[in-house]
């Protein structure tokens, strides 16, 4: 059974950037994740309002859910190993910001890049995205030009306009809004 109190008591602390006395960051994490897995919790902070700080809310999940398959994966704990690491290391709500929905593995490597100092948040998981070759670019173009019945001066100013977009939260929040989403 689901403990929505738990779990409201969870987002409080997470929502002030709080580790409760006895605890360290990785434990609020499992703990978080281990309340929330069953529970679709980005439909359930909508529900409740809470969507203000819910990419905080959600990176704290994924935090667990990394421990948790981590604690399991051999492969992680030998990374980890050579690296120095005899357990986990700590994550903190800045470093769970890199974290996303692929191997346990893939989310270690850029943490322990961010611990090292090997950049910026924003670098990391800039390097990490896959780079399209340019064969695939122009399939990509000629399949948004075939299906909008564009122009490549079209397409240009269409990709100009996008990236406007996604690098304005407030922009994209507009028009998700406009587009009732």
């Amino acid at each position: 059974m689901i403990d929505f109190k738990k779990i409201d008591n969870y987002i409080d602390i997470i929502e002030n950037s709080e580790i409760p006395e006895g605890m360290d960051f990785n434990r609020l994490a499992l703990d978080f994740f281990k309340v929330t897995q069953t529970l679709p919790l980005s439909k359930y902070l909508r529900k409740i309002e809470r969507t203000n700080r819910m990419p905080k809310i959600m990176n704290m999940k994924k935090a667990g859910e990394v421990l948790y398959y981590s604690e399991k994966d051999e492969d992680v704990k030998s990374f980890l190993g050579r690296k120095g690491y005899d357990e986990m290391p700590q994550f903190n709500y800045r470093s769970i910001m890199l974290l996303r929905k692929v191997e346990p593995l893939d989310n270690w490597i850029k943490v322990l890049q961010f611990y090292e100092g090997k950049g910026s948040l924003q670098e990391i998981a800039d390097s990490l995205k896959p780079k399209l070759l340019p064969v695939e670019v122009e399939k990509l173009e000629n399949h948004i030009k075939g299906e909008l019945r564009i122009d490549d001066k079209e397409l240009n100013w269409l990709l100009k306009l996008l990236e406007k977009v996604e690098k304005d939260k407030q922009l994209q929040k507009s028009v998700k809004k406009l587009l009732g989403n």
